[in-house]
Formats: structure tokens, C-alpha cells, sequence
């Protein structure tokens, strides 16, 4: 089981992410044909942690194993949405695959506990970055900025 609660006035989740960097590219993904993408992750499950959820979920998405994952920042966001009040921590993790990854776009399609979902990944440069809505936004301007290997960050964004 997933944490997170949703309610019809709030919504709280807690997350995984993790940045895969290939010769100055990012591999970024949005989901459904969103607007926006986000940094490839998902949902912790109970009685899971953060590293083992960014190890299963990097396989389950991008299907490839991990070598390295480590923790770089931990953000907590409030933000409203529809009316709902939102809270979400999120642990961000510098990835290093077993294997490089081969860096073209793709999109595939997933079952995630029985809803079917359209993944699109693309890569990019930190340059392109600034044209693309990544949310959250912060975590934007760390990967064009550079700033994700200057030590763990502990961000709250209201």
C-alpha cells in the first residue's frame, strides 16, 4: 500500500525520486500526457524505505537496476490544488544505473496497482531545462544550477 491519503479536502503523499544523468542530460517523465514533468519515482509503500522505493521504482518505470543511489535533498511541499490542501515529502536520489542507459526519448505504457498509465521520458540538457515546466520547480533550478552535489538539502516549499 501506497502512503498517501486523499481525502476531499486534503491530499498527502510520501515519494521517491531519483535524477539519472547521462554525458549532460537528465532523464525527466510526465505522466498521461500531463503538462508538466516531474523527476522519475513514485509512491514509498508502507514498511518500505525511501532508497528501496527509488530502486523498485526505477526498475519498475525504467527497467533497469541500480548501482548507486544517494540521497541528495529531502523537500516537503505545500501546495493547493482543486481546493484540496496538499503535502508531500519527497527524497531526491543521484542514481547511477548498473548499465548506461541508451539516451533517446520513449514513452511506454504501465500498469501501476491496476490503473493503466501512459509514461513518457525525455531527456535533456540543463540548458533545455529552462524552457521545460519540471515540478517541482525548485528542483528544476538545482539540476540547472548544479547545486544537487554540494551535500544533502533540506527544502520546504510553501
Amino acid at each position: 500500500m501506497d502512503l498517501k491519503i486523499k481525502t476531499d479536502k486534503e491530499e498527502f503523499h510520501v515519494r521517491s525520486c531519483g535524477i539519472i544523468k547521462q554525458e549532460n542530460n537528465f532523464l525527466i517523465m510526465r505522466v498521461n500526457n500531463t503538462a508538466y514533468y516531474h523527476i522519475p519515482g513514485g509512491h514509498i509503500e508502507i514498511g518500505e524505505d525511501s532508497k528501496q522505493a527509488i530502486t523498485r521504482e526505477i526498475k519498475e518505470e525504467i527497467g533497469c537496476d541500480i548501482q548507486e543511489a544517494s540521497l541528495f535533498a529531502i523537500q516537503e511541499n505545500f501546495w493547493v490544488k482543486e481546493n484540496k490542501k496538499c503535502h508531500g515529502i519527497e527524497f531526491y536520489y543521484i542514481i547511477k544505473p548498473k548499465h548506461e542507459l541508451e539516451i533517446k526519448d520513449y514513452h511506454k505504457m504501465e500498469i501501476d496497482k491496476g490503473e493503466e498509465k501512459l509514461l513518457d521520458f525525455k531527456w535533456v540538457t540543463p540548458e533545455q531545462l529552462k524552457e521545460i515546466d519540471l515540478r517541482p520547480s525548485n528542483i528544476r533550478d538545482i539540476l540547472i544550477n548544479g547545486e544537487y552535489f554540494k551535500g544533502l538539502k533540506h527544502i520546504v516549499t510553501r
